[in-house]
């Protein structure tokens, strides 16, 4: 009963924590940045003049000055090519480079593959403005007229950007996009704060949550538990520090390699898939897009003017191949090495379930925790049913012992 209840509650405490993810989530990601800090700022509190204060508060400075220069210089130019790329859509830059794409289609599809492409392409356009089975007709309605060409009767505005509230009706159906963005620049602002600021106190009490912990584990079995941990954490950290330094040189080598080669807005789809990198083998879902980028860029220009059928798909893609090498052969091995010690077969089941279960939080977890549950079966379940094997033992779960 006793451990029933243990289970409900550790249940109930992970429920909970579910059902108020608005607080928990920066909490969660703040502590797990300060695991993740936690060899610097240790080597930087031993330093003559300096203590665990003022390292952390140094490592939040060159924090904040790095992500600040990156995103002043990048995320302009990655916006400006989004935009761009959205604005080349709107006007009808690729039409034909879709209609050709669509004549591909088996007959008993293609109905419905363009209806869906029709709606993404020019999701405000008039039926007879989209794309057709093989030419690029008129361009699309602006968004303005497509509009204002909607009906006006009470009943169809009612329908469309609607918030119960006085308010609303006092400012208008487009109150509700206002609220919307300043909700979630509201909650941007805070997640920017939170996490910081829960950082800086998780990363200064470290030892003493620690030793908190610490206070739980029974004193027979300290050293058993605290060497399984040990490896635990040499895996994970290993990993996830590996992980981050890892996809961010992924995602320079595809920008530069992409954006060389010609792949419209390879900048940002370069620095995207990096970031899908931090996953293993989840950084594949890029070449696709840039493949498909590069040749409906090319469609749109005039014959002679474009790249051969077979440039378009060679040196992309070869600019994959060399960055997944660098990424296997070189970059894993010195960077992260075999921190999680786990096969590929094993890291793609892990991968699978996992987003199964949590979506891309999951994915991200997935390898951790089959790399923390291979080494609690290594060295706490298999010995015991070995020994329940061979004879030496009456019970291969032997829960009750003390």
């Amino acid at each position: 009963m006793r451990d029933v209840l243990v289970i409900a509650a550790i249940a109930g405490t992970i429920y909970a924590g579910y059902a108020m993810r608005t607080v928990t989530v920066p909490l969660l990601v703040a502590l797990a940045l300060a695991y993740l800090f936690e060899p610097m700022v240790s080597r930087m509190s031993r330093w003559r003049r300096m203590n665990r204060p003022l390292a952390v508060s140094l490592i939040l400075g060159v924090l904040g000055l790095g992500l600040a220069a990156t995103a002043g210089v990048l995320v302009p130019i990655a916006i400006g090519q989004t935009l761009s790329f959205g604005e080349n859509l709107r006007v009808g830059r690729y039409d034909a480079a879709i209609a050709r794409a669509l004549e591909s289609v088996p007959d008993q599809f293609r109905g419905d593959v363009r209806e869906w492409t029709e709606r993404i392409v020019h999701p405000l356009a008039e039926p007879a403005t989209r794309v057709s089975d093989g030419t690029a007709s008129a361009a699309p309605i602006p968004a303005a007229a497509a509009v204002t060409a909607q009906p006006t009767n009470a009943a169809a505005a009612a329908n469309v950007f609607t918030i119960d509230g006085p308010l609303t009706a006092l400012l208008g159906a487009g109150s509700q996009r206002v609220y919307s963005v300043a909700l979630a620049a509201l909650q941007l602002g805070l997640l920017a704060f939170l996490i910081p600021f829960y950082f800086y106190y998780f990363s200064v009490h470290w030892p003493s949550i620690v030793d908190f912990f610490a206070m739980f584990v029974p004193d027979g079995r300290r050293d058993g538990i605290f060497e399984i941990v040990r490896e635990m954490d040499r895996a994970v950290a290993g990993f996830v520090r590996g992980r981050i330094v890892i996809c961010v040189i992924m995602g320079v080598m595809f920008a530069v390699g992409w954006q060389l080669c010609g792949v419209p807005y390879g900048l940002a789809l370069g620095l995207l898939t990096g970031a899908f990198s931090i996953v293993p083998y989840l950084g594949g879902i890029g070449l696709p897009f840039a493949l498909g980028l590069l040749v409906a860029d090319q469609f749109g220009l005039e014959e002679s003017a474009r790249m051969s059928i077979w440039s378009m798909i060679l040196w992309p893609s070869a600019v994959f191949l060399v960055v997944q090498s660098i990424e296997g052969y070189l970059l894993t091995p010195i960077i992260a090495g075999k921190a999680t010690n786990l096969d590929p077969v094993t890291i793609v089941v892990a991968i699978l379930a996992g987003g199964s279960v949590a979506g891309i939080y999951g994915m991200l977890l997935a390898i951790p925790i089959a790399a923390c549950g291979k080494i609690a079966a290594k060295r706490m379940l298999l010995p015991r049913i070995t020994d329940w094997a061979r004879g030496r033992a009456s019970d291969p779960l032997p829960l009750d012992q003390r």
